[in-house]
């Protein structure tokens, strides 16, 4: 299963009561989150980082977040990448999502994963989900990295 193209590989994180996904094809590396968000994007421009807080988006501060998950440079819209550029004054940023623990990798069959309904995917304040699987009574949703990115581009710009 592990080299089956028909699965894709996701790294699964543990937050609360379900699992969100991050596609490996998207992940650079994994690392121990280097600190404590205090906000819900932060900078390290000695390291040209961005660093996005899940928890924090979430409206969930108080939960740990002790791993670092560097993406790979993506394919973003120009605007979201420059949007980005004035934000941090880096010019080239390399973006780390700081997650709650990152439990496993897991190979999914893309029919096990389900679209959301338009209201809380697609238009809805979850924009960035691509879909949800349910295992026993594990949900797991599904992260877009690049939707992602401009989900913290839009709360920071309306200071949420």
């Amino acid at each position: 299963m592990k080299d089956d193209p028909t699965y894709m590989r996701n790294f699964l994180c543990a937050f609360e009561r379900i699992f969100l996904g991050i596609p490996s094809e998207c992940v650079a590396e994994i690392l121990q989150a280097p600190q404590d968000l205090h906000a819900m994007i932060e900078t390290n421009p000695n390291r040209g980082e961005v660093f996005l807080s899940l928890p924090r988006l979430f409206c969930r501060a108080d939960v740990p977040a002790p791993h670092g998950i560097r993406l790979k440079p993506l394919a973003y819209p120009e605007t979201q990448v420059r949007a980005l550029q004035e934000y941090t004054k880096l010019e080239v940023p390399r973006i780390v999502l700081v997650t709650p623990a990152v439990e496993t990798e897991a190979d999914i069959p893309p029919e096990a994963i389900r679209e959301l309904p338009g209201v809380i995917g697609l238009l809805g304040r979850l924009s960035f989900l691509r879909g949800v699987s349910f295992t026993g009574t594990k949900m797991t949703a599904f992260i877009d990295p690049v939707l992602l990115v401009s989900r913290f581009i839009e709360c920071e710009a309306r200071g949420l």
